[in-house]
């Protein structure tokens, strides 16, 4: 079974930043605990991760499947405990636009859960639940 490796280099960048690069690109996060002027803080960008991944491997499932998918976002929110401070529930609404059955895109969402690196390993952490909604 063949392995894949990420590098991403994190760097301080001032007492509200940090910097976050891989390859060519950059994005700048936020550094100071419980500032939400700072931008998205670790957990927002654990979120992000986490949706970014369901809704890759969802867009790679319908296309392998032929699934017409004409949209797809989600809505993601967690809960944090302070103490220890860790995340204890991650809840999710996906919306998906197609006008395939309900039982095609179910199956389709649980493909896509089990291709989602990201929300594997999630989930093997955090008590994870969610739903999706069809949209017109």
């Amino acid at each position: 079974m063949q392995e894949q490796t990420y590098h991403v280099h994190v760097e301080r960048a001032d007492p509200l930043h940090v910097n976050a690069k891989v390859r060519d690109f950059e994005i700048r996060l936020g550094a100071r605990r419980a500032d939400p002027t700072a931008g998205f803080n670790p957990v927002e960008t654990l979120l992000s991760a986490m949706g970014a991944c369901l809704l890759t491997a969802i867009a790679f499932v319908a296309e392998a499947s032929h699934i017409p998918l004409a949209g797809a976002r989600i809505e993601l929110e967690a809960t944090r405990q302070d103490h220890p401070p860790i995340l204890t529930q991650i809840r999710y609404t996906m919306y998906l636009k197609s006008d395939v059955s309900p039982e095609q895109l179910d199956r389709l969402v649980e493909v896509a859960k089990r291709n989602s690196t990201v929300f594997q390993t999630v989930a093997l952490a955090v008590s994870v639940e969610g739903d999706w909604a069809a949209e017109p």
